[in-house]
């Protein structure tokens, strides 16, 4: 204890000033040395857990960001479907006097070669063939041709065997409205004295018995056909998106007539 008093006093009055200074000089490298090689360490320590914090917050933004996409997703189809559903509500209204039953869209014919949907309801609803498929702006879809217990298939009006008897309601014009392999509606058996034009609307007439009066076909988009013909060809184009229908109305309380020859 009494050597360190000496050397305290020493250095007190300097006399240990140039040891101390030669300590300096001796341990002053060697500490920015270990300083030198002790930082990049920390500053390693310090960024890994940087990374790892700011990991760990992406990841959580990442899961909150699918969440939120997918309650978007399904906020935007609850929103699509309510709409589809006013709009059938509005086609009940229009049609108050029948019966109709909703149906979504199951399937398409995979082959591509007929215009064909199927639909989840079948004969257990009442589902029967014959019957009238209809979707928004009463537009007509096509008509139920085989019923199995809980689905059926509905011939699209778009169908190469479609055949709806139909009038211009502007000018009550008659004709027959039919599919074919172009998925294109055609007004056949319109008189040359019809008057028609494009932008006219086309319904089905009821005669036959096939189908109700009144369900909106299409719009006609072209007249053709020469003076020389017996009758002028139509082309009418559906109201229906009947490549994305994805809810229809079946009306259930109207069956197809067979009338007999006079």
């Amino acid at each position: 204890m009494g050597t360190g008093f000496i050397l305290l006093a020493l250095s007190g009055i300097g006399v240990m000033r140039p040891v101390e200074d030669a300590s300096y000089v001796l341990i002053g490298p060697l500490e920015s040395g270990l300083r030198a090689v002790a930082q990049p360490l920390a500053d390693i320590a310090t960024n890994y857990t940087d990374i790892r914090d700011l990991t760990r917050e992406n990841e959580a933004l990442r899961t909150e960001n699918e969440r939120l996409s997918s309650e978007i997703a399904r906020l935007r189809e609850e929103a699509t479907r309510q709409q589809q559903l006013e709009r059938l509500l509005e086609v009940k209204e229009a049609l108050a006097g029948q019966e109709l039953l909703g149906a979504d869209i199951l399937a398409r014919d995979p082959s591509n070669l007929r215009e064909l949907i199927a639909i989840n309801r079948g004969s257990d609803d009442g589902i029967r063939t014959g019957m009238a498929v209809v979707t928004e702006g009463t537009t007509l879809v096509g008509t139920v041709t085989r019923v199995e217990s809980s689905h059926a298939w509905v011939a699209l009006v778009t169908d190469v065997d479609s055949a709806v008897s139909a009038l211009i309601l502007e000018s009550r014009d008659q004709g027959v409205v039919s599919g074919g392999y172009n998925r294109r509606l055609a007004m056949e058996f319109v008189s040359q004295d019809a008057t028609v034009k494009e932008g006219d609307t086309v319904v089905t007439s009821g005669l036959g018995g096939t189908y109700p009066a009144g369900l909106v076909i299409g719009r006609v988009t072209g007249v053709s056909g020469d003076r020389q013909a017996v009758f002028r060809r139509v082309t009418v184009e559906s109201l229906a998106s009947l490549s994305r229908v994805e809810t229809v109305l079946v009306i259930a309380s109207f069956g197809a007539l067979e009338l007999t020859a006079p």
